[in-house]
């Protein structure tokens, strides 16, 4: 499918069984009632951490049907998967264990790159350099400043440097890579088929690596709107935050996993 075909079928796709998108708007106003209920003063530590939990099971149903939403859009359905609470919990499980793993690994690399480089030494003596310039009377920031040496300077910059443009890298890499691992995940339903990176470079190659990149950027940017419009009916009193969230987000995500899924059926 070409860039329009994915945004117009992602549209029009949560509102393909009114039933189901019914089903999970209710879902995801309940998984926003420990947020939502105390703006309106309902205030009881109880039933607040009552609310945190069921927050927190349902936050990973939502994302195990969503999961399932991305599957359809692979395989060609036209209609919102039917709900299997328990199936979804378990595939939510593995879909949030599969973020964690793609964050995980960049942010490691990272901090090794920053250690390498010697950011966390030369911070540290700038941090210790400054707070003994400020108890010899040091009271202004070009003062403290003036105190750090410029090569503990120059390292610290130049550290920083290559450790920014090296998490970026890596950010945008892993964040490809766990968007093709997700789909993968959610077309076989196997966690360990979301982690083979040899296969998800491979679909990720037969997809096309600049359709990828241009169709997310698209479908971020339509997401982003919506994000808008939702804050803006939010603001109507009384009931614009319900509405914003029992309409806007539900109809959002489906739009959002949707346009993903579609995208990954080239693969």
């Amino acid at each position: 499918m070409n860039l329009r075909e994915i945004i117009m079928d992602a549209i029009k796709f949560p509102i393909s069984d009114t039933r189901k998108f019914l089903i999970f708007c209710a879902l995801i106003i309940i998984m926003s009632l420990s947020t939502v209920l105390p703006s309106y003063g309902v205030k009881n530590s109880t039933l607040s951490l009552i609310l945190t939990l069921v927050t927190l099971i349902v936050a990973i149903i939502v994302l195990g049907y969503c999961v399932e939403v991305i599957k359809s859009g692979a395989d060609g359905d036209d209609t919102l998967p039917d709900f299997d609470y328990v199936k979804q919990f378990v595939n939510g499980i593995k879909a949030l264990i599969l973020d964690i793993i793609y964050f995980i690994i960049p942010a490691i690399i990272t901090i090794i790159v920053a250690s390498a480089t010697g950011l966390f030494t030369s911070f540290t003596k700038i941090v210790y350099i400054s707070i003994d310039a400020m108890s010899k009377n040091a009271n202004n920031l070009t003062t403290i400043m003036a105190a750090v040496p410029k090569t503990t300077m120059n390292t610290f910059t130049n550290a920083l440097t290559i450790t920014l443009i090296v998490a970026i890298i890596l950010f945008i890499i892993f964040s490809l890579m766990s968007f093709t691992g997700l789909a993968r995940f959610a077309k076989t339903g196997s966690g360990t088929e979301g982690l083979r990176f040899r296969q998800i470079l491979r679909d990720m190659s037969k997809v096309g690596l600049i359709k990828i990149i241009v169709t997310l950027i698209v479908i971020y940017i339509i997401a982003f709107v919506l994000l808008l419009i939702i804050g803006l009916i939010g603001l109507i009193p009384y009931i614009g935050v319900f509405i914003a969230i029992f309409v806007g987000i539900p109809f959002m995500l489906l739009f959002l996993y949707r346009a993903i899924g579609l995208l990954y059926a080239d693969a």
